[in-house]
C-alpha cells in the first residue's frame, strides 16, 4: 500500500492503534527515537527521544492512545514513560524502574493495565496506565533474554510467566492478575539431552491453553484448571530460533519455528499438520509469526524477507525487506499488515487470493444448511484432493480429512447442536454450518 524511507539499521516491533503506527528507528546506541506514522498515508507524525541522547527510546506498548516507551540503556534502572499518541507529548513518568530486553514488550489485560519485566531485580510489574504508578510487583526469574514477557488470559484473570526453577529446568507459573500472587507452576521438560535455552515468549490460545516454545527443543501445551496445570503434549522442534514468536491461526492451529521452517501443530494433540518451505537464508533466523482472522499467516525471518501463507502453509507471496530483525508483521483491525526493516517501513493491503493456480480454484455449494445429520458438498471444479477442517464455535478442530470427489457427503450426526465452521483448502471463505 505504501513504503516510506525511514533511516534505521534494522526493523523493530510495530504497534498499531486506530490510524497510528508506532515503532523505533535505530541509528545508534544513543540515537534511536520512537516514531509515529499515519497508518493510511505513511506520513511521519512525530519523532521523540525520551532519553535526552542517553539511550534508546524503546516503545513497549500502545493502548488507549498512550504510547508506552522505555529509556532503554540495558541497565536495571531504566525509566518507563507514557506519550500521547496524537503528538508524542509526555503524559507521565512511572514511579518504578523497568528493564525489559530489547526483543520484549509489555502486555495489557482487558481493561488496559500494563505489565512489564525488569531483568535487573527479577520482578514483573503491574502498572496503572493512567498515571504510571505501580499496582504490584512479583518476583519472576526467566531463564534467558527474550522470555520475560508475561502472557495474559483475561477469561480467568491469570498471567503466565516462563521461568527457571532451582534445578535449572523451565517451568510455567500462574499469577493472579489482581494481586500479583504466584499460584502454582508446572515443569516443561526438555526432550533432548543438554536441555534448552528458551528465549521466546509463551502465549495463550483461544481455548485458554498455554503454549510454550523451548528454543531448539519443543513446543508444549498446558491446560490450567484454576488449581494447577496439566501438560497436554510436547512436540519436538529443531534449530535455534532465538527471540522468535509463535502465533495462533484463525482455526486455533499453532504456528511455530522449526529447522528454518514454520510448522503448523494441532492445538489439541500437538500433531504436525503442515510444514512450510525453508524461509531462512542461513543467517540470523528469528521468525516472528502472526495471523489474521481471514486465514492468513504472516512471518518475517529476522533476515531480509516477509512471507504470507495460507493456513496450510502454502506460500502465497514473499517480499524482500532487508534486516527485518525483530519486526514481525503487525496486523491492523482493517487488515493492513505493517513491517519494517533497514531504512524502510512498509504497509501491505490484505490479499484476496490463496496462491493456487486458477485451474484449481475451488467453488463449492453446500446443502442442507441448517442440517440435522449431514451436509453434501458439490464442487464445480475439483482437480485434486483438498484438505478440510471442521471447527466448533470455540475454535477447536473437531474433524479433519480430505475431499476426493466433486460431490461429497459429510456425516455430522454425532455433533452437538450449534454453529460450526468448514474450511476447505483453496476456498477463501469459511463456510458456516448450523447443526440442529
Amino acid at each position: 500500500m505504501w513504503q516510506v524511507n525511514s533511516d534505521g539499521f534494522f526493523g523493530m516491533p510495530i504497534f498499531i492503534e486506530g490510524n497510528y503506527l508506532v515503532t523505533m528507528r535505530f541509528l545508534g546506541s544513543t540515537n534511536a527515537p520512537v516514531e509515529c506514522y499515519d497508518l493510511t498515508s505513511g506520513n511521519l507524525l512525530w519523532s521523540v527521544d525520551v532519553t535526552n541522547s542517553s539511550g534508546l527510546s524503546l516503545p513497549v506498548g500502545l493502548r488507549d492512545e498512550r504510547v508506552f516507551a522505555v529509556r532503554f540503556t540495558e541497565s536495571p534502572n531504566d525509566t518507563l514513560y507514557a506519550l500521547d499518541v496524537s503528538n508524542g507529548s509526555h503524559l507521565w513518568t512511572s514511579d518504578v524502574n523497568v528493564a525489559p530486553y530489547m526483543s520484549e514488550t509489555g502486555v495489557f489485560d482487558s481493561i488496559g493495565n500494563f505489565y512489564i519485566y525488569n531483568y535487573g531485580n527479577y520482578n514483573t510489574y503491574k502498572i496503572n496506565p493512567v498515571n504510571g504508578q505501580k499496582i504490584w510487583q512479583t518476583f519472576t526469574f526467566p531463564m534467558a533474554s527474550g522470555s520475560g514477557e508475561m502472557a495474559v488470559n483475561n477469561s480467568n484473570n491469570t498471567g503466565y510467566t516462563l521461568e527457571i526453577d532451582q534445578s535449572n529446568r523451565s517451568c510455567v507459573w500462574a499469577i493472579d492478575l489482581a494481586t500479583g500472587q504466584k499460584k502454582y507452576s508446572q515443569i516443561v521438560p526438555a526432550l533432548r539431552p543438554g536441555g534448552n535455552f528458551p528465549q521466546s515468549a509463551l502465549m495463550v490460545g483461544f481455548n485458554g491453553v498455554v503454549y510454550v516454545q523451548l528454543t531448539d527443543d519443543n513446543v508444549a501445551a498446558l491446560s490450567d484448571n484454576g488449581t494447577g496445570f496439566t501438560l497436554l503434549w510436547q512436540t519436538e522442534i529443531f534449530g535455534n530460533g532465538s527471540f522468535s514468536l509463535m502465533c495462533v491461526g484463525a482455526d486455533g492451529s499453532i504456528y511455530a519455528p522449526t529447522d528454518g521452517k514454520i510448522v503448523r501443530l494441532d492445538p489439541l494433540t500437538g500433531e504436525t499438520l503442515n510444514i512450510s518451505a525453508t524461509i531462512t537464508q542461513g543467517g540470523f533466523f528469528l521468525p516472528r509469526i502472526s495471523a489474521t482472522s481471514n486465514n492468513m499467516i504472516y512471518a518475517t525471518n529476522g533476515e531480509s524477507y516477509v512471507y504470507a501463507f495460507d493456513l496450510n502453509l502454502n506460500l502465497i507471496w514473499s517480499d524482500n525487506l532487508p534486516n527485518t530483525n525483530t519486526s514481525g508483521v503487525c496486523i491492523a483491525p482493517n487488515g493492513l499488515a505493517a513491517v519494517c526493516g533497514q531504512n524502510t517501513i512498509r504497509v501491505y493491503t490484505p490479499t484476496q487470493t490463496v496462491g493456487i493456480p486458477e485451474t484449481e480454484d475451488v467453488f463449492v455449494s453446500l446443502h442442507p444448511n441448517p442440517t440435522s445429520s449431514y451436509v453434501t458438498l458439490t464442487f464445480e471444479n475439483l482437480v485434486s484432493a483438498k484438505d478440510y477442517l471442521c471447527i466448533d464455535s470455540q475454535g477447536k478442530i473437531i474433524r479433519k480429512g480430505k475431499i476426493f470427489e466433486k460431490c461429497t457427503t459429510l456425516n455430522l450426526a454425532d455433533l452437538n447442536s450449534g454453529l460450526y465452521f468448514l474450511q476447505i483448502e483453496g476456498l477463501y471463505q469459511t463456510i458456516k454450518i448450523m447443526k440442529e
